[in-house]
């Protein structure tokens, strides 16, 4: 008798933008695209996913989804015991060359083939498990509690060419400057100069995701300049822009492999 599978295998292409409401799953569940740009909510924080990145939804989490421009990938629903060693909340792993080479595995392998079910079992749980193993890093901007702070944290992440300042912010939503400080740090763990900057580089990323030229998604941000921008990305995430996306290309290609 065939093993039980230990998590579901789905492929989706949609030609427009698509927004889900809140809702969450009783399975956890793995994703990752093969184009457009993907940005997860939740009361904690806003995870962007480009092409080519491992997203993650740890069971019964409550989200929200937005799709920009078409996009195409897969899902991995996985059985709640399986996913112990995942975070308990969404995240955004880089893709290793054993997550490319596992992802590709899982890919050629005949969804309705139950004779390959413990094979497809054993593969999940390395996958699993060099996710977990993996650096922690991940697209992430973590949102304030306080709902004055709220407002203030989704004007900018929406739009980080903002220029107005932390006066202008505390006088706008009612808040002394010494306090709206303490309080964003707190609840965030950044300072506001930080949060705002990868506010500002997440934003980048995502226009990046959606083809645009780096000189346009860095004036678009509110980047003086395309050499600032490209400084500052490298600064954050190790590397430029280019080889930002370089990184997901080995995973895409998986993805393309028939099934």
């Amino acid at each position: 008798m065939a093993a039980e599978s230990p998590a579901t295998l789905w492929r989706y292409a949609h030609e427009a933008p698509r927004v889900t409401g809140c809702h969450a799953h009783a399975t956890g569940q793995l994703f990752a695209l093969r184009e457009g740009l993907q940005v997860i909510e939740t009361p904690a924080g806003r995870w962007v996913q480009p092409p080519g990145w491992i997203g993650w939804i740890a069971p019964r989490c409550a989200h929200a989804a937005q799709s920009l421009g078409a996009t195409a990938g897969w899902h991995l629903h996985i059985d709640a015991s399986v996913a112990q060693a995942l975070p308990d909340g969404p995240h955004v792993f880089a893709a290793t060359p054993l997550v490319r080479e596992l992802v590709a595995r899982l890919m050629s392998m005949d969804p309705s083939d139950a004779l390959q079910e413990p094979r497809r079992a054993r593969l999940v749980g390395v996958l699993v498990d060099e996710l977990a193993a993996g650096e922690r890093e991940s697209l992430h901007l973590p949102m304030p509690q306080d709902p004055r702070l709220v407002a203030m944290a989704r004007a900018l992440a929406d739009d980080p060419s903002l220029a107005d300042g932390i006066d202008d912010w505390a006088d706008r939503i009612g808040m002394a400057r010494r306090t709206l400080t303490r309080r964003f740090a707190a609840e965030t763990g950044l300072s506001f100069m930080q949060w705002r900057q990868q506010a500002r580089l997440l934003k980048g990323v995502e226009l990046l995701s959606l083809h645009e030229p780096v000189t346009a998604a860095a004036l678009t941000v509110g980047y003086s300049s395309v050499s600032a921008f490209i400084e500052a990305f490298r600064k954050h995430f190790g590397c430029t822009p280019a080889r930002f996306f370089e990184a997901g290309e080995g995973l895409l290609q998986a993805k393309k492999k028939p099934a």
